[in-house]
């Protein structure tokens, strides 16, 4: 799992989509979403393509995915589209990188809840944080949500480092 997570794009929404707790669970909602799509249409078509015909289909299946999103948060929940912005268009991108690690190969279902459950406890965890501090400090910025990333991240650290018998 380390492996994906060090080849994913998932810290600048992580970041920027983290200042409140809806749009940060709508975030991840649509991602699972995306993502889950995704991984069932190129499992349909993976094996009829060739290594390059691969990678076109890739890109023009998450690009789908995420401007048909797009359009329908566009026309059901417009101020959640203009809130997330940039962010919706990385998710295709992640989906790409993703299917290029092998994320979406036979045998990998542990590892996918793992790290859309990372994922998922991170943006609740940071989106509950920083709307409880508020949006007129420092954590409502970017800069205040990687650091209080980098303090979730040690706390998990330490919390796994003390509760090992020594």
């Amino acid at each position: 799992m380390t492996k994906l997570l060090a080849r994913s794009l998932m810290l600048a929404p992580l970041i920027g989509v983290s200042d409140t707790l809806p749009k940060a669970a709508s975030f991840w909602a649509i991602c699972v979403l995306i993502v889950t799509l995704y991984g069932l249409g190129m499992c349909c078509i993976r094996n009829r393509l060739d290594e390059r015909m691969q990678l076109m289909a890739s890109l023009l299946i998450a690009a789908i995915l995420v401007s048909c999103a797009e359009l329908l948060l566009q026309a059901f929940a417009l101020t959640l589209y203009q809130q997330l912005g940039i962010y919706l268009a990385l998710i295709s991108i992640q989906c790409v990188l993703l299917e290029h690690s092998g994320f979406f190969e036979a045998g990998q279902s542990k590892a996918r809840v793992q790290l859309f459950s990372l994922f998922g406890v991170l943006l609740i965890s940071l989106g509950a944080l920083r709307g409880q501090i508020g949006s007129g400090s420092i954590a409502a910025l970017a800069p205040g949500g990687l650091i209080l990333l980098g303090l979730l991240l040690a706390g998990r650290q330490a919390w796994t480092h003390f509760s090992k018998p020594h």
